[in-house]
């Protein structure tokens, strides 16, 4: 890979999530900037509106290599939540279901979420996120009960 137009096309083959990520036709509200600025090839971090350069760089080929290298070192940049659940049995019944299809997954709830109670979340990573058609209209009840 030696383009920025590469590297989407990569990230998007494998299923990276682009909930934190600018690059391309991606648009994130804050998260990672992959882009050209000017003279330069910029990796930036934007927080709260405040964008920052990470690294800078003045061709493109160097900027794709590090984006790459640092993106795909994070399994946190290839994660899609598939499920949301306000109940522990489901969540049970959840896990048992990836498991039964032999996709990786990690669970993170968030306790005291909403009135006291436990949001239970499903994360899955990467190209596993295909497999599972169907299965956040399923597991997916971020609403439901609140």
């Amino acid at each position: 890979m030696e383009t920025i137009e590469e590297l989407e096309r990569y990230l998007e083959d494998e299923c990276y999530s682009f909930r934190e990520l600018t690059i391309g036709k991606h648009t994130a509200p804050e998260g990672y900037i992959i882009e050209k600025n000017g003279n330069t090839y910029d990796f930036c971090c934007s927080e709260r509106g405040t964008k920052s350069i990470v690294k800078s760089f003045l061709n493109e080929k160097d900027l794709v290599k590090y984006a790459y290298e640092r993106l795909s070192k994070n399994k946190w940049d290839r994660a899609h939540l598939v499920s949301w659940l306000w109940d522990e049995e489901e969540i049970h019944q959840t896990e048992q279901e990836l498991r039964n299809m032999n996709i990786a997954f990690e669970r993170n709830d968030v306790p005291n979420y909403s009135q006291g109670k436990t949001a239970y979340r499903i994360f899955v990573f990467g190209r596993d996120v295909k497999k599972l058609t169907g299965f956040k209209e399923k597991y997916f009840k971020y609403f439901a009960d609140m």
